[in-house]
């Protein structure tokens, strides 16, 4: 039982999706789910109203009727990153008193900066914290 786009409308389907071959090469098909906001009551519901409508709660996300909780997905917990602790690793050089810091970079790769890493995107402190971590 799943929710599919097919070329931007909304179908149910209980068992695999079924297509006519002859249109089947034309239509883009994708699973279908719906984005809600985090709250405290995890995937929430879905209700109907008095018109008939479905909606999920309690974004009020309006919602096929078929639709389950298999079919929605929960945003991750607003401002969740402001809590995670950075992580650097501090090397003093063996030549002078320069200290090189290794740590995460944006894409989530480690990175130091000091001029082997700079020059060759490979040095001995991101080798030493690998065998840390």
């Amino acid at each position: 039982m799943a929710l599919w786009d097919v070329d931007g409308e909304i179908i149910y389907s209980k068992g695999s999706l079924g297509m006519n071959p002859t249109v089947a090469n034309a239509i883009f098909v994708t699973r279908h789910t719906y984005k809600v906001p985090y709250s405290n009551v995890g995937k929430g519901g879905i209700m109907r109203n008095q018109d008939g409508k479905y909606f999920h709660t309690p974004s009020w996300t309006e919602v096929h009727p078929q639709t389950t909780l298999d079919d929605i997905v929960v945003e991750k917990k607003p401002f969740e990153e402001l809590f995670v602790e950075e992580q650097n690793w501090k090397f003093t050089s063996a030549s002078s008193d320069k200290e090189y810091t290794v740590k995460y970079n944006r894409s989530g790769n480690l990175s130091c900066d000091c001029w082997g890493y700079i020059g060759h995107k490979k040095c001995k402190h991101i080798t030493e914290v690998k065998t840390k971590i």
